[in-house]
């Protein structure tokens, strides 16, 4: 299958994580910029406003502006606190418009995968730090005129356990030369996923080093397995590979013994004779070696009958992630009690 072909099926298969975190970075950036709107406000608007939220049935009851005064605050906002929130919608408002892009990966030939990534999950935490900064102002930890603007960038080793399980999935196309998956380790962690489009020869098994017990790792030459990745809850990683390469899953959802998580479809015939993405045919070797001994049964064992159980809920609502994300990045950015 060709690359771009391969690119599409995996951005795809990733369309609706995608699309929902872009939806709820738009929906925060929303919700900030109508905060923003009341806290800057005339306090005759605010009167009004309070006046209008009162109803007819209110009208000479109730002291409109003896109620807002008391409910809606009279205070000025902090004019470095609202410059602050600005730059925070402004940075919120920009990755929404990058939309898809801002999760696909592009590995020049030569370059870095490690790198590549770092940057890219560096770009997304930027919206964490958004958040964060929201957050302070907020509940009123940073002190007036002092609050701390945005950060350009925010590394994955800084996100928080929250960050790690919202996070949106990554595409990555990457030369199979370049392929040097096992440094991919570190950032897959909470509900971190990312599906490697690989361009060209690799080595026959790149991901099988990364098979942790509650890691989702799949090599596949079609895109199957892509929705088992989706459905689990937790980190995972694919690579759209090659037909010479291996093609397995390891599925942490099958059981406790290695044995019972891997699913071997294919093995190459060829021994490996030359170096490709640094790994010399020796390590290709150990590797090919380390996967068929993953998915031995031990002895006595019977050989599970039954098919992996598919992780993913079928007919589950595709706004979901973006519910959960939205409401939790909302959560934090409430600027009620802004003065």
């Amino acid at each position: 299958m060709p690359s771009d072909d391969r690119l599409q099926l995996a951005l795809t298969a990733l369309r609706a994580p995608l699309r929902a975190f872009t939806s709820s970075l738009e929906a925060t950036a929303d919700e900030i910029r109508s905060h923003l709107g009341n806290r800057q406000s005339t306090w005759e608007m605010r009167v009004a406003r309070v006046r209008a939220e009162l109803g007819p049935l209110a009208e000479g009851r109730v002291d409109a502006e003896r109620f807002a005064e008391i409910f809606d605050g009279q205070q000025a906002a902090d004019p470095i606190a609202i410059g602050v929130m600005k730059q925070a919608l402004e940075t919120l408002t920009a990755l929404a418009a990058q939309g898809e892009r801002l999760c696909l990966v592009d590995v020049p030939p030569g370059g870095s995968l490690y790198e590549a990534v770092l940057r890219a999950l560096g770009e997304i935490g930027r919206a964490f730090g958004a958040a964060r900064v929201v957050h302070v102002v907020r509940a009123g930890s940073a002190k007036p005129g002092a609050a701390d603007a945005p950060p350009e960038t925010l590394p994955f080793a800084r996100w928080t356990r929250n960050e790690r399980r919202f996070a949106p999935p990554l595409v990555v196309r990457v030369q199979g030369g370049d392929l040097r998956a096992a440094a991919l380790a570190e950032f897959l962690d909470g509900r971190q996923r990312m599906v490697l489009v690989v361009d060209g020869e690799c080595a026959p098994t790149p991901l099988v080093r990364l098979a942790a017990p509650g890691t989702f790792v799949l090599q596949t030459a079609d895109g199957a397995g892509l929705d088992r990745l989706l459905g689990w809850d937790g980190p995972g990683i694919a690579a759209l590979v090659p037909d010479g390469a291996a093609r397995f899953v390891h599925d942490p959802a099958g059981g406790a013994a290695a044995w019972q998580r891997v699913t071997i479809e294919f093995i190459p015939d060829k021994v490996p004779r030359k170096t490709i993405g640094g790994l010399s045919a020796a390590q290709q070797l150990e590797e090919l070696e380390l996967l068929r001994s993953l998915a031995a049964h031990p002895a006595g064992a019977a050989a599970a009958a039954a098919e992996p159980v598919a992780s993913a809920v079928p007919g589950a609502p595709a706004s979901e992630p973006a519910d959960k994300l939205a409401a939790w990045i909302l959560s934090r950015v409430d600027l009620s009690d802004l003065r």
